[in-house]
């Protein structure tokens, strides 16, 4: 599975103004007009550092118009939230436990956009904080539902009392099944430790849903505020609860590929 992606930054908005200013129609239409001006009268060398002075004027003309700045940003969110729907996980393959998380996440999501829509300000940071969140959610669903099937195809108290069987068995052929014994004791503790993980995860979730109401009445309750500190916390505890998602699907992945 792909490492989630970290958030839309402030620097990644501020190059994708630069770049949209650098090939507006507008600026290379000009520098175009001041070089064919040139070459028609045999003066390029002359012109091109007018050329070029125009050209810049026209593409800082594009780059602080606030308009084009707020188009900008819409064509770059969408852009990204194109590749973020692409990669959601379809709920109807996981089991149903981690299939209502997921869809719990997805409508505090949708929820949270809401609210952001409705505000005066454009919350850009919480917008990217609430895609990565998203993003690394889904990727602990993923990790949740290995350990769910594991779980499901070999039942822990089931192992638990075939190696106790195999334990009291009377008979010939001690020495072979003390080593399958030995070998039911060692899934045994890798399932053991499987459990605790996916019931780790369901707890937490469950956690990081209220989490996720609070940030929603916050969103509202802020809605007027053109406080850039205000917006700043807000995308700060999405960006929390991200990292301890994360740090969860980690745990699971661990949890499953260790061999000990």
């Amino acid at each position: 599975m792909d490492a989630p992606r970290r958030p839309y930054s402030r620097s990644e908005y501020n190059r994708a103004l630069l770049r949209n200013a650098l090939l507006s129609p507008f600026a290379v239409l000009l520098l175009a007009a001041v070089l064919i001006a040139g070459i028609l009268l045999d003066l390029v060398v002359p012109l091109l550092p007018v050329a070029l002075v125009v050209y810049g004027l026209a593409a800082g003309r594009t780059y602080f118009d606030d308009d084009v700045a707020t188009k900008v940003l819409e064509r770059e969110r969408g852009s990204r939230r194109e590749q973020l729907e692409r990669k959601r996980v379809d709920p109807n393959t996981l089991a149903p436990p981690i299939r209502d998380l997921v869809n719990g996440a997805r409508q505090r999501e949708s929820r949270i956009r809401e609210a952001i829509s409705r505000a005066e300000m454009p919350y850009t940071e919480v917008t990217g904080e609430v895609d990565a969140f998203l993003e690394v959610m889904e990727a602990s669903a993923g990790h949740a539902q290995l350990l769910y099937e594991t779980l499901a195809e070999n039942p822990p108290d089931y192992v638990e009392q075939r190696m106790e069987a195999e334990e009291r068995a009377p008979g010939p052929g001690r020495e072979y099944r003390a080593e399958l014994v030995e070998a039911l004791g060692h899934q045994l503790t890798v399932l053991r430790r499987m459990e605790v993980q996916l019931r780790r995860y369901y707890d937490e979730m469950e956690r990081v849903l209220v989490e996720l109401d609070t940030v929603r009445g916050s969103l509202v309750s802020a809605s007027a505020s053109t406080d850039t500190e205000r917006q700043r916390a807000l995308a700060a505890d999405v960006r929390g609860l991200r990292e301890e998602v994360g740090t969860l699907s980690e745990g699971m992945s661990e949890a499953y590929e260790s061999p000990t």
